[in-house]
């Protein structure tokens, strides 16, 4: 594993310490992690994964999306329905106010996608920390 692929597991271990002068380490050793596929030492801190995963979620999609939910579902839907309102829009009323829906829409399209692949990194990571467990 390279270090930023164990740092995923180091940055939600109860036994991480933040070394001014190195970075993140382990608590027991005060070095940055070595093993390769799983750590015997690790223990998953909950809360600190929970947290983790949350500012990836909120940081998915672009400014102009950043005001939408942390379910990527419903980012999707409310992005093809403002995509959609905005061309009809776009095409019956006003070529401004209908662009601005369409961009718009699609903006919490694109956040929606990135937030499913925040969840399926999450989900991976989650795997190989089951593998270590059991």
């Amino acid at each position: 594993m390279e270090l930023k692929e164990c740092l995923e597991f180091c940055k939600i271990c109860k036994n991480r310490h933040v070394d001014f002068k190195t970075g993140l380490v382990c608590s027991l050793t005060n070095n940055k992690p070595e093993f390769e596929n799983n750590c015997i030492n690790f223990l998953k801190d909950e809360k600190e994964a929970e947290r983790v995963l949350k500012l990836k979620l909120d940081a998915a999609g672009n400014s102009r999306s950043q005001n939408g939910s942390l379910n990527p579902k419903k980012n999707i839907n409310y992005g093809v329905f403002l995509t959609v309102a905005g061309i009809l829009v776009l095409l019956f009323i006003s070529l401004l106010f209908g662009a601005i829906l369409t961009f718009g829409g699609i903006s919490f399209f694109i956040r929606g996608k990135q937030q499913e692949k925040v969840l399926a990194e999450n989900n991976k990571l989650n795997e190989k920390i089951n593998e270590n467990v059991t």
